[in-house]
Order: structure tokens, then C-alpha cells, then sequence
């Protein structure tokens, strides 16, 4: 499918470094759920094709989870946990649902996906004891 190929360019294309990455990362979780969505729908979401999403897709996230860290804008526990490893959780949940046929209210959204992956991402203050 040419498709996924061209849409994981499109995904993969630089941003500036000056943008938002809290913008960068919905958007980019955003695209990678329409991508799986796409490509499911036209039959053509394989096991390779699923694993080059979700490679691709985590490449993506992870240069703007360590763009987001460097700025100070994302403030993990352990960064270099959620420059390696978050991306891969991220686009594994928001690819569930075409990966396993489950039904939507029973799967993952983008939305909710970007939302807990910020919620690791800048977790609250703790109040000096």
C-alpha cells in the first residue's frame, strides 16, 4: 500500500523545533491513529505494515518527547524512559483497536492516548515537605 508509505513521510517530515511539543505530540498521535485507521480500513494493515507504523510512528513521537524534555516543556520522571520507551506504548495503544477488531468504546483513541502520554509527560509538582 503506497499509501501508508506516503502518510508515514508526511508524518515523519520536520517540524520546527520552535512549535509547541505539546501541539507536536497530539498532532503527530493524532495522525498515527488516522494512518492505522486508513490502513485497516483498506485491508491493508499486515503484520508488516503494523510494525513499520509502529517503528515510524515511535521514531516520530520520540524526537518530539526529547525536543519537549530539552525545553523543559516535558517534565518526566525519567526522561530517558519517555524519549525510548513511551512512543512505542503510545502508538501500540492507538493501534490496538485495527490490531485486535476490538470495538471502538472498547479501545484506545488518539485523544486519549496524547492525553495520558502527557499526563506521564508532565506529571504534578510535588509540594516541598
Amino acid at each position: 500500500m503506497k499509501a501508508l508509505g506516503s502518510a508515514l513521510r508526511a508524518l515523519e517530515r520536520p517540524t520546527p523545533p520552535s512549535g509547541d511539543p505539546t501541539r507536536g505530540l497530539r498532532d503527530a498521535i493524532e495522525a498515527i491513529g488516522k494512518i492505522a485507521e486508513r490502513a485497516a480500513g483498506e485491508g491493508a494493515f499486515d503484520d508488516f505494515r503494523r510494525r513499520q507504523l509502529v517503528r515510524r510512528g515511535a521514531h516520530v513521537l520520540s524526537a518530539i518527547i526529547e525536543r519537549g524534555v530539552e525545553s523543559g516543556a516535558f517534565r518526566p520522571y525519567c526522561a530517558r524512559w519517555a524519549v525510548q520507551r513511551l512512543p512505542y506504548a503510545i502508538v501500540a495503544g492507538v493501534c490496538a483497536r485495527w490490531v485486535f477488531g476490538l470495538p471502538e468504546e472498547r479501545s484506545l483513541g488518539a485523544g486519549a492516548a496524547a492525553d495520558a502520554a502527557l499526563e506521564a509527560l508532565c506529571p504534578p509538582v510535588l509540594a516541598a515537605r
